[in-house]
């Protein structure tokens, strides 16, 4: 299977849950090793792919032997260890950093290493990592499963009852004396101050509490969301680049040089106040 999603939309928080709920079990002899995960290296080689491995399969002399033997110690080691799953994550650096033949040879690499361990894999990555399918015919029919981790739509009435629901979910477990008073204009304003993105809804209610705590305020309000945008979301969104301002322009903040340059919006709805979602 192949999973891919914009940077903070929930890629490694998934890894770790799986990682999680199949945790290592020691034995006398060894350790099985129920779930492997692997993060690829920052300037990724077959080498150093196969090292990071090794590493992650307690492997103490991983440096050791040529790229071949490396991937037959990875191959036995995940034989000896029982292992059911191997997860790589962060493959988009074999296209951001990676030598100009980097995407082929990895991708022969990853065939081969699927082919002998039987062993069922998940690529996850940024949405450009597909690049590295498109070389290989072989491994591409393989990775035909595709799991993408969009940010959250307010474009229709029932994602706007998702994205509110997390949010929601969210203020009932911080606990606060009174609940946030979550109606159509505020959920809007969320949106567009993270984007959809769960990472920076997340650091907005988080930040929003702790002002909320530190300052006796018995709830979430606009204000408080206001102060926690700047304090842990964008340090220069204020006045009208503050979504929870009431002079804010109502455009997307991803221009250059604003928190959401890099991303795509989880959604065509207008730029408007009064775009038409109908939650309330």
């Amino acid at each position: 299977m192949l999973c891919v999603g914009q940077s903070g939309t929930g890629k490694s928080t998934l890894k770790s849950l799986i990682f999680d709920e199949y945790p290592p079990e020691p034995l006398s002899d060894r350790e099985l090793l129920p779930v492997l995960c692997v993060d690829t290296p920052s300037q990724p080689t077959i080498r150093n792919m196969a090292e990071a491995m090794l590493v992650q399969l307690g492997e103490p002399c991983f440096m050791r032997g040529s790229a071949i033997d490396k991937t037959n110690r990875i191959l036995n080691l995940i034989k000896e260890k029982q292992v059911r799953l191997i997860i790589v994550d962060e493959l988009q650096h074999f296209i951001d950093r990676g030598r100009r033949r980097a995407p082929l040879e990895v991708s022969d690499w990853l065939k081969t290493l699927i082919d002998q361990s039987q062993v069922s894999t998940v690529l996850m990555g940024l949405p450009r990592c597909e690049q590295i399918l498109q070389v290989n015919e072989q491994l591409r029919r393989r990775y035909g499963r595709r799991l993408e981790l969009n940010p959250f739509s307010i474009e229709s009435p029932h994602e706007q009852s998702i994205f509110a629901g997390v949010i929601t979910h969210f203020d009932q477990k911080l606990g606060l004396k009174r609940p946030l008073q979550l109606d159509g204009d505020l959920l809007r304003r969320f949106h567009f101050a993270t984007n959809g993105i769960i990472d920076y809804v997340v650091r907005l209610m988080t930040g929003s509490y702790a002002w909320a705590t530190q300052n006796s305020v018995p709830a979430i309000d606009r204000s408080v969301l206001g102060r926690a945008f700047v304090d842990w979301v964008w340090h220069e969104g204020k006045d009208t680049l503050n979504p929870f301002n009431e002079g804010f322009r109502w455009k997307r903040l991803d221009s250059p040089g604003m928190p959401f340059n890099l991303f795509e919006p989880a959604s065509a709805v207008r730029a408007s106040k009064s775009g038409g979602e109908s939650w309330s």
